[in-house]
C-alpha cells in the first residue's frame, strides 16, 4: 500500500513541474508603437522561480525604457515612443545554468491629427486656382497613401513617400458649395492601416451679377409721397453698395451706401436717374442698375410774365411766357380776352412772340396751365403807348434863380394822364448836385410841377409850367415855358422869372427838351 501512494505522489510531482523556459513577450512578435505614446513589454519565465531577467536591443543601443522584475517575470516601461525605440527588444532569463530569450520588433508610427485642405487664395470663379492636402507629422510616410476628391470625383491620389498633394482647378459655377475631401491612410506592419480624412466646403467668390431694384410704389410717386429703391445682387462674399443720383452735367452724386434707399416726403426735386452701384471687393467685379423715378403732382410756382414789361411803345417786340414745375409734363394755353370771343394763341411751350406789338394787341391776356392732376389760371394785361409820345425834362439848379434857358432828359419818367389831372406812377431821381424829373407828354398835354429849392441865399418853392405846342411845320415844335417863382420863406422874396425859349430840333417825329437849366 504505501508503495502505490508513492508512485501517485511521484507521478503527481511529474505531472506539475514544467522544464525551465521564456514564453513570448506580451504584446508579441511585431507591436506597433504611436510615437508619444506609452509602451509596456512583458516577459515571462516557467519552470523557475526566481529567475534572472536581462534587456537589451539589437545592437546594444539604450532601452530608452525602465525594467521592473518581480518572481517569474519582468516589465519594461517605455513611457514616451520616439522613433528611436524602432528596433528589436530582447528578454532574456536564466535559471542556474539554463538561458532563454525572446525577442519583439517595435515598429513607430505618428499620424496624429487629420489632413489639411489648402487653397492659394479665395477661389474666385472662373479663374485658375490651386488646392493642397497636407498631413502634418506622418510617419513613416512611405506608408501614407492621399486622395484628393471634389464631391465623389477624384482629383488626384498618390501612394507613399509624400505627405501632401496639391492640384489645380478653375471652379465654375457647379462647384459652388461643393465638398473637396482629403483622405489620407498610413499602413504599418503590425497594425491595421489607419485613416483620416478631411472635409473643406469650397467657398468659391463670384458677382455680382443678376443685380435688379425694386421701387416701391413704383418708379413714379405722388408728391410727398415716400418712396423706397432697393437694391439686390448675387454676389459672394456680400456685395457692397452704393446709392448715387445722377445731377447737372451728368456728374454722380453718392446718397446712400446701403441695400435701400428710402425717401420721405418726396417733391418735384427727387425726380430723376438713381444708380445702384454694387462692388465685389474680393473679385474686384463692379454692377451697376439705373433706375428712373418720377415724382407727380398738382401744378406748383405758377407764373405769367410779359417781357419787357407790361406796359410797351407800338412797335416794340413783346413776350407773353407762361411757367410752371409740373410733373406730368403741363398744357399750355395762352388765350387772348376779348369781348366777343377769346382766341386762342398759337404758343409753343407757353411762350407767345409779338414782333411788333399794336394797340390792338392791347388787353388781358390769361394763361392755362393743366397737367393730370388740377388746372390752374393766371392773367395779365399788356398796355400799349403810342410812339408820337414827347419825352421833356428840365432841370433845376438849387442856386439863386436868374435865367432859364432850356431843358435836359436825363431823369426819372412821369406818365402823365390824357385829362392833365394827375401823376401816375410818380418817381424821382435826384443826382448828388440837382433835382431832375422826366415827363412823357403827348402834343397840348400842359402839366405844373413843384419843386422845393435849396439855395445859398434863399429857400422855398418854384413852380415851373410845361406846355407842348406843335407848330405848322411837320418835324418842328416850339415848346413854350413860362416859370413863377413863389414867394421865398427865408431871406425874402425871389424876382419871377420868364423865360421864353424857342428852339427848332428835328427828332424824327419826336419831341426833346436838350440842353440844361444853367444860372
Amino acid at each position: 500500500m504505501a508503495r502505490v501512494i508513492s508512485a501517485v505522489t511521484a507521478l503527481l510531482f511529474f505531472m506539475n513541474s514544467k522544464a525551465f523556459d521564456v514564453e513570448e513577450i506580451v504584446p508579441g512578435g511585431e507591436v506597433a508603437a504611436e510615437i508619444g505614446s506609452k509602451l509596456v513589454l512583458n516577459c515571462n519565465a516557467t519552470g523557475c522561480e526566481s529567475p534572472a531577467f536581462f534587456w537589451r536591443t539589437q545592437l546594444d543601443y539604450p532601452l530608452g525604457g525602465n525594467v521592473s522584475n518581480q518572481g517569474s517575470s519582468s516589465v519594461l516601461t517605455i513611457k514616451n515612443v520616439s522613433k528611436g525605440h524602432e528596433r528589436d527588444y530582447l528578454c532574456s532569463a536564466s535559471c542556474g545554468n539554463n538561458n532563454k530569450q525572446r525577442t519583439v520588433s517595435i515598429r513607430i508610427f505618428s499620424f496624429p491629427s487629420d489632413p489639411i485642405i489648402e487653397t492659394s487664395g479665395p477661389l474666385v470663379l472662373g479663374k485658375p486656382a490651386s488646392i493642397t492636402c497636407r498631413v502634418l507629422e506622418v510617419y513613416p510616410s512611405d506608408g501614407l497613401d492621399l486622395e484628393l476628391k471634389k464631391g465623389e470625383d477624384i482629383m488626384l491620389s498618390t501612394t507613399g513617400f509624400e505627405d501632401s498633394v496639391t492640384t489645380t482647378f478653375i471652379p465654375t459655377e457647379t462647384d459652388i458649395g461643393k465638398e473637396i475631401t482629403c483622405v489620407a491612410s498610413l499602413s504599418v506592419e503590425a497594425m491595421e492601416p489607419k485613416q483620416r480624412q478631411t472635409v473643406h466646403k469650397l467657398n468659391v467668390n463670384y458677382g455680382p451679377w443678376k443685380t435688379r431694384i425694386a421701387a416701391s410704389p413704383g418708379t413714379t410717386v405722388l408728391e410727398d409721397g415716400t418712396l423706397i429703391l432697393h437694391c439686390v445682387s448675387e454676389s459672394n462674399p456680400p456685395p457692397r453698395i452704393v446709392w448715387k443720383k445722377q445731377i447737372a452735367n451728368e456728374t454722380l452724386q453718392t446718397i446712400a451706401k446701403n441695400h435701400t434707399l428710402s425717401i420721405p416726403n418726396v417733391q418735384f426735386g427727387d425726380s430723376g436717374v438713381y444708380i445702384c452701384e454694387v462692388t465685389n471687393e474680393v473679385t474686384n467685379q463692379m454692377e451697376n442698375r439705373t433706375v428712373t423715378v418720377s415724382v407727380q403732382g398738382v401744378p406748383r410756382l405758377p407764373e405769367f410774365s410779359v417781357l419787357p414789361s407790361e406796359t410797351v411803345i407800338e412797335g416794340e417786340s413783346v413776350t407773353l411766357q407762361c411757367s410752371v414745375e409740373s410733373s406730368p409734363v403741363a398744357q399750355f394755353i395762352i388765350i387772348r380776352k376779348l369781348p366777343s370771343q377769346d382766341e386762342i394763341l398759337d404758343s409753343k411751350d407757353g411762350i407767345v412772340h409779338i414782333p411788333s406789338v399794336t394797340p390792338d394787341d392791347a388787353g388781358s391776356y390769361e394763361c392755362e396751365v393743366e397737367n393730370v392732376f388740377e388746372r390752374r389760371k393766371m392773367s395779365i394785361t399788356l398796355s400799349v403807348k403810342s410812339p408820337s409820345s414827347t419825352a421833356a425834362t428840365f432841370t433845376y439848379q438849387p442856386e439863386n434863380i436868374t435865367e432859364v434857358e432850356d431843358f435836359d432828359s436825363n431823369s426819372a419818367t412821369y406818365n402823365i394822364p390824357q385829362d392833365n389831372s394827375i401823376l401816375e406812377n410818380e418817381t424821382s431821381l435826384a443826382p448828388k448836385d440837382r433835382t431832375s424829373t422826366l415827363y412823357i407828354l403827348s402834343n397840348n398835354d400842359t402839366i405844373t410841377y413843384a419843386v422845393e429849392v435849396f439855395a445859398a441865399v434863399t429857400n422855398g418853392t418854384e413852380e415851373i409850367e410845361i406846355i407842348i405846342v406843335k407848330t405848322e411845320e411837320a418835324d418842328y415844335v416850339t415848346p413854350m415855358i413860362i416859370g413863377v417863382s413863389s414867394v421865398a420863406t427865408v431871406a425874402g422874396p425871389v424876382a419871377a422869372i420868364l423865360v421864353y425859349i424857342s428852339r427848332k430840333t428835328k427828332i424824327n417825329g419826336s419831341y426833346s427838351l436838350v440842353r440844361s437849366l444853367s444860372p
